[in-house]
């Protein structure tokens, strides 16, 4: 598979175009009544570091069972610790959750960055690379869906290949597998399929996303897997719960990429879309058809999601 050049044209996207605007957390089951087990983690970690005393955690504790709150909502509301604090406790804890992550395949070839670097397909993601970096993170967009008119067009691939590139350039990278219907990452990085993942958090069966973040699968990237199957992942992806998650998410990386399901299979992709509030349409040349992508286009911008460019895969 190849891709073919990119310009820097405005957006009036079409199937021969390519351009661009401008560790595994350990599973928790049952229900939520056990609150005990989800705030462990971050209230040790915040102890370990200083930020709070025993008593302070006691009175958290007290604090969080009186409002419904999770500790660290809790931590702050009582003005005990900052966003900062919470920050580097978040980042500790998915670091140590990482060590969990036992069971490992090798990565694919799939990812020819790494796989086949000098090639003509992994040199035009470094160009797309070049481009999301100087008009994308430099203006402070933190989120970019990746979607597909339809099966087959090289959405995951590209996700994929442009996650570990730009984690190649320093930039600290999460992606996660929002195709909770076929979904591909745990494959192309050699991730077990049934480990905690994106449906684990949103089915409430663990707490807080930051918990099913495999941390360092490369250096500077980590991966949501899409997690256990799911018969409802419309219904989780078009919840509260998603976008709390994404917001969280946000503030904790340069860039979160999104892989989807086609978009002409389900409303996945536009709840996504709305989610990450930035989108970059994948097309398949002699596949992929300009009414098809330009009605996707209008389908992401109703969703108040803007497409910022288009890249044209060859097979």
């Amino acid at each position: 598979m190849s891709k073919d050049a990119m310009d820097n044209t405005e957006t009036d996207i079409g199937p021969s175009e390519a351009v661009i605007d401008g560790a595994a957390a350990s599973q928790v089951t049952g229900s939520t009544d056990g609150n005990e087990r989800y705030d462990a983690p971050i209230r040790d970690v915040l102890t370990r570091l200083g930020y709070l005393s025993q008593d302070q955690v006691a009175k958290v504790q007290a604090h969080a069972a009186e409002r419904g709150l999770d500790f660290d909502q809790a931590a702050l509301e009582l003005g005990f610790i900052t966003t900062d604090d919470l920050d580097r406790a978040r980042e500790q804890l998915i670091n140590s959750l990482a060590l969990q992550n036992i069971a490992r395949r090798p990565v694919s070839d799939e990812l020819v960055v790494l796989s086949d670097p000098g090639s003509v397909r992994a040199e035009s993601i470094r160009m797309l690379r070049t481009s999301v970096i100087a008009q994308h993170i430099k203006n402070g967009r933190r989120g970019l869906a990746v979607v597909a008119t339809a099966d087959g067009h090289g959405c995951s691939w590209v996700a994929a290949n442009l996650a570990v590139a730009l984690s190649q350039v320093g930039f600290k990278i999460l992606l996660v597998d929002a195709n909770m219907r076929s979904p591909r990452q745990d494959q192309i990085f050699g991730l077990d399929p049934n480990a905690p993942g994106l449906s684990s958090f949103l089915s409430l069966q663990v707490a807080r996303p930051e918990r099913v973040v495999n941390a360092n699968v490369l250096p500077g990237l980590a991966l949501i897997t899409a997690g256990p199957p799911t018969s409802r992942p419309q219904e989780l992806l078009s919840g509260n719960r998603f976008r709390d998650g994404v917001n969280t998410l946000l503030r904790e990386y340069d860039l979160v990429i999104f892989d989807t399901p086609a978009a002409n299979t389900s409303a996945d992709a536009l709840n996504v879309g709305a989610g990450a509030a930035y989108a970059l349409v994948v097309g398949r040349a002699n596949h992929s058809f300009y009414k098809d992508i330009n009605t996707l286009t209008e389908q992401l911008a109703a969703a108040r999601c803007a497409v910022v460019g288009a890249v044209l895969n060859e097979f």
